[in-house]
């Protein structure tokens, strides 16, 4: 008796869980649609205009300190006349 009360407890959570599920998914799949268009007219908005410029300096030498900044290395032979 126990175990039927066990099988017939766990497959109406089953079910409850797929109705709750069915009615969450549409919600938060259009929650996320809306923010990501949001988004998008945010980063149209700011475009830049034709012809300007600017400069992002985030080059910052303190993140990787492995990476020495010595130039290029040129091989060369001297050639004796």
């Amino acid at each position: 008796m126990a175990f039927i009360k066990f099988i017939i407890i766990v497959v109406g959570i089953y079910y409850l869980l797929k109705l709750v599920f069915k009615a969450l998914f549409p919600v938060l799949v259009k929650k996320t649609f809306d923010k990501m268009q949001e988004q998008a007219k945010q980063q149209q908005q700011n475009t830049k205009k034709e012809g300007e410029v600017t400069i992002d300096k985030s080059f910052d030498k303190k993140t990787n300190p492995n990476k020495k900044d010595i130039g290029d290395y040129v091989d060369f032979e001297e050639v004796d006349e």
